[in-house]
């Protein structure tokens, strides 16, 4: 061993049975402040190494722990993580190899670097360490200038890994409770739906989420006065959000309804209370359905509903009621146009409305479905397969894609001819 004029190269020379060791310059530097309690686990078995490099460490600021062989190195890992590991390749009982995979069966999914101290002659085994789990070496004599700096490295990766698992720990956290509060809502929303409208026979009904929630609606109250009154509504997007700006609507359509109001009051009455509520931006398209009590008239307001379409008894399209209104929400009630289309209703008429969600739907090409695809799956399902047709129809022009938006489809016969209504 040798300190040339107390300046240069301190080495550390091989001794009996001894591998070369280590040297350091006298040039180091502190490199930012060092967290006392960061641990550096030093496995190597010659004593005189161990010394200089637990000494070094401590220079630096961190807290060595030292090991003589890999057994020593895993009974002290079961009992606290090192922040970093020095691993020597070659020891007795257990080498570094051995070590270095039981230690990353310790550590599992919380990463902690192992770095590799070896000799020129030892590097074949370093590649075989790296594929156990080690992360960097350094060959010997080891210049402590790099054995810093890929410390210092190591550990600032180190700890942007953990802040990471410490993210996604978080992150999965808000998941599971997201998840948990958005059933309990998705629970109560359909309750509310179920207490609100009621399902009579000849009416066929469907409706699925693009997410978790339908922003798309139907209801379908009984007035008091005989008759029905039924709305389909399309909430701007689709989700949780979508669904929240349908509860007014959902409300006042029903309390509305019980109250006696004829229809052109409630589409008033519901429009004025969306523009009040909703946010800017938001909106509902809805088609709004009055059937009389004596079953000869329906009368029909369309805000923004793509498709509803009147079908007579030979299956041939009767009528189309287009949308001649703004969504509900959008205008003030002095602005509104509460102005509705009355049709002629006769046994074994049909009447098919539905969402965007069909008419949008498009194929590989880009190409929509559209009203033409809603027309043709009617006729082809003519009389008692309607509503499965036309949604068979949709996947097929989808042609295995998954649906881009909520998607609400609504067949109401006439309640005194005709089969039962799909």
């Amino acid at each position: 061993m040798e300190w040339p004029g107390g300046r240069g190269v301190l080495t550390v020379s091989a001794m009996a049975g001894q591998r070369p060791g280590y040297r350091v310059h006298d040039h180091l530097q502190w490199l930012g402040d060092a967290m006392p309690s960061t641990t550096i686990l030093l496995v190597e078995d010659s004593a005189t190494n161990r010394y200089f490099i637990e000494q070094f460490i401590q220079k630096l600021g961190y807290l060595c722990v030292s090991a003589k062989n890999g057994v020593e190195a895993v009974e002290f890992c079961r009992s606290k993580v090192p922040d970093l590991v020095l691993m020597d390749v070659i020891m007795p009982e257990m080498d570094g190899l051995q070590a270095t995979t039981e230690l990353r069966k310790l550590f599992g999914e919380h990463w902690v670097p192992i770095i590799f101290l070896t000799s020129l002659n030892e590097l074949e085994s370093v590649v075989s360490g790296l594929k156990a789990g080690g992360d960097d070496y350094l060959a010997k004599p080891v210049s402590f200038d790099l054995l810093t700096a890929k410390i210092h490295v190591f550990l600032r990766i180190a700890e942007m890994q953990n802040q990471i698992n410490q993210d996604a720990i978080r992150l999965e956290k808000y998941y599971q409770e997201n998840e948990f509060e958005q059933q309990l809502a998705l629970e109560l929303m359909e309750r509310l739906i179920r207490l609100r409208t009621s399902r009579p026979d000849h009416v066929w009904q469907y409706l699925s989420p693009a997410a978790g929630f339908n922003g798309d609606l139907i209801i379908i109250c009984q007035s008091p006065g005989g008759g029905e009154h039924i709305m389909l509504a399309d909430c701007t997007g689709h989700g949780l959000t979508a669904a929240i700006s349908a509860l007014p609507a959902i409300d006042c359509f029903h309390e509305m309804t019980e109250a006696g109001c004829d229809m052109p009051a409630i589409v008033r009455g519901v429009n004025q209370k969306l523009h009040k509520l909703l946010p800017s931006g938001r909106f509902v398209a809805a088609a709004l359905i009055a059937i009389d009590s004596a079953g000869r008239q329906a009368r029909v307001w369309n805000g923004g509903v793509p498709c509803v379409l009147l079908f007579n008894a030979r299956g041939e399209v009767e009528a189309r009621c287009k949308s001649d209104h703004p969504p509900l929400g959008v205008l003030p009630a002095d602005a509104f146009d509460d102005g509705m289309q009355t049709l002629a209703w006769q046994p074994s008429q049909t009447l098919v409305v539905s969402s965007d969600g069909i008419t949008e739907a498009k194929d590989s090409q880009g190409a929509m479905f559209g009203l033409p695809g809603v027309e043709a799956a009617v006729r082809r399902g003519w009389p008692d397969r309607i509503g499965e047709t036309v949604l068979e129809a949709v996947k097929a022009h989808r042609q295995g894609g998954a649906a881009s938006d909520d998607v609400s489809l609504l067949v109401i016969r006439h309640s005194d001819g005709g089969p039962s209504s799909r």
